[in-house]
């Protein structure tokens, strides 16, 4: 599993120990992140609450980072202190929230309500390029920092495949489903190695958010080139307007060689001198 162990015992995926914003205040400071997405966990599978939100009302001393996760004063402070790992001075408040939302999204799973709908087509208009000063990619950088919206939804897309695979009585099957981005971490080209009712293996990338179907969202090269070698067992799920809270979500498929079944636009490159 692609997890780090703290020092106190405590596991938690190290894509979200990375993803934190950095926190050197409150009562968190120093304090073991990974023991706080446990803590959080453990609250949120109480089944207490139904949502994050509702929880945060209830907390009687309550304590907001910067980025607004709202946590116990009395958890954060009881936290053991961690100096090390990928979570080393990283924010206890967002651990918590995580850890607490992962929780929910799996006791409440088999309710989430998850539509497939038609994919959109969007056409591109070749425009002059203009060299000008611009946040409006700012969206996007966000979203592809966001490793704890992304792992609640291949959690959602790993549940949904394999109760498919069960409602089909192919049980056999779902034991064999994988979710390959926690179990042998990221950079294989997809999350999630399911199959189909022959048992054809698919893998399957998912791209997750919470905004509209429109919101455009980022691949890798690794994505892009393992669709293309992969072409009639490649799929792209693209999750929108997802709530946690409502337990509410949509989808829709791409199925195969994303280099020529989408608009690509170049956005960065990685460079070394000649």
């Amino acid at each position: 599993m692609n997890n780090e162990t703290c020092i106190h015992g405590g596991i938690s995926p190290v894509s979200l120990l990375e993803s934190l914003h950095h926190s050197q205040g409150g009562s968190g400071r120093h304090r073991c992140p990974t023991c706080a997405f446990e803590e959080g966990f453990i609250v949120g599978s109480s089944g207490k609450w139904k949502s994050y939100d509702d929880y945060s009302l209830s907390i009687i001393d309550p304590e907001k980072c910067p980025q607004g996760s709202i946590a116990p004063s009395i958890v954060l402070k009881n936290l053991g202190e961690n100096q090390g790992g990928a979570g080393r001075h990283k924010c206890t408040n967002c651990a918590f929230k995580q850890g607490f939302e992962v929780a929910i999204l799996e006791n409440n799973i088999d309710n989430i309500q998850l539509v497939l709908v038609k994919a959109p087509s969007v056409k591109i208009t070749k425009k002059k390029r203009r060299f000008s000063p611009s946040k409006n990619i700012d969206f996007i950088e966000k979203e592809l920092k966001n490793k704890h919206l992304g792992l609640l939804g291949e959690l959602l897309v790993l549940h949904t495949e394999k109760k498919y695979l069960c409602d089909n009585n192919r049980p056999d099957l779902a034991e064999k489903v994988e979710h390959t981005s926690v179990v042998r971490g990221d950079g294989a080209g997809y999350d999630i190695l399911s199959f189909n009712l022959k048992d054809e293996e698919k893998y399957i990338e998912v791209k997750t958010t919470r905004s509209n179907i429109s919101r455009p969202f980022y691949l890798t090269s690794n994505e892009i080139e393992y669709s293309k070698l992969n072409n009639d067992n490649y799929f792209l799920y693209r999750l929108f307007d997802f709530d946690t809270n409502l337990n509410v979500g949509k989808y829709y498929k791409v199925q195969g060689d994303l280099y020529t079944k989408l608009n690509l636009e170049p956005i960065l490159y990685l460079a070394t001198p000649k």
